[in-house]
């Protein structure tokens, strides 16, 4: 009479328990992405302030305009060289994020089929 009350809390810790494991997990890969973005912005930065003091002090030399166009021309080139980088980054952080949230999804439903089995 007394294992009703036991085998319900038994199995009402073991769904909270699997709930957050499974918010841990969502929790980590939602920070660890956050963590990709940061990085991908950080060094993003860093290159254009790079370029920008490069760019500057390549114009404290230009002496007539046909440097002034040919240094425009360069810098744009670079300029699109680091959107496209950018854009590569980001999409990786994407893709990455896709296949943890995939797994974990396909974690989640092995999980929650074997539960509803018990």
């Amino acid at each position: 009479m007394f294992t009703l009350p036991a085998e319900l809390f038994y199995v009402t810790r073991t769904l909270l328990e699997g709930q957050l494991a499974r918010s841990n997990a969502l929790a980590r890969t939602a920070f660890d992405s956050g963590a990709s973005l940061f990085d991908v912005n950080a060094n993003l930065a860093r290159e254009q302030l790079a370029a920008a003091t490069a760019a500057s002090n390549q114009l404290l030399f230009v002496r007539d305009p046909q440097d002034l166009i040919g240094l425009a021309a360069v810098q744009s080139h670079q300029a699109l060289n680091r959107v496209h980088a950018y854009g590569r980054g980001m999409a990786g952080v994407a893709s990455d994020l896709n296949t943890r949230l995939g797994e974990l999804g396909k974690d989640f439903a092995g999980t929650l089929s074997r539960t509803s089995i018990e």
